[in-house]
């Protein structure tokens, strides 16, 4: 076990008062126990306070970690779109019975579409893309 030196601090009326405040919430704590943990996390703050080539390591790695995790689940995510829309896909080709000229010609026009809107499908926009072309 740690052995304890006494000291005497003097502390304002607010930080008493604040300090009861955190111990009637967290249980265990006593002014003694809550001052010593303040200290050790300012201590410790202080000590790396300078020491970038402490935390950038930690950082980098916290980031590559959820950017990793964020990319396998995009990626799990896109899969299943895709098989969605292959399926879709699929349904509409035999319901509407497409022969390759038409099945071609959806493909360049979807293509076309995306590619005009950065991705963002605005249906609206693409049926009146489709009447256009028809049309023109």
């Amino acid at each position: 076990m740690e052995e304890y030196k006494k000291v005497t601090i003097s502390f304002t009326k607010d930080q008493l008062e604040k300090m009861d405040e955190i111990m009637s919430k967290e249980q265990g704590y006593s002014r003694s126990s809550l001052v010593r943990e303040a200290v050790d996390y300012y201590l410790g703050f202080l000590a790396q306070k300078g020491s970038v080539s402490y935390l950038s390591p930690i950082i980098s790695q916290n980031i590559k970690l959820v950017l990793s995790r964020f990319e396998e689940n995009l990626s799990e995510m896109l899969f299943k779109l895709a098989v969605e829309v292959s399926k879709s896909n699929i349904l509409s080709a035999r319901n509407f019975e497409l022969n390759d000229y038409a099945l071609n010609y959806l493909n360049d026009v979807s293509e076309q579409i995306v590619a005009e809107h950065n991705g963002v499908l605005d249906l609206e926009k693409a049926r009146d893309f489709i009447n256009g072309e028809e049309n023109g």
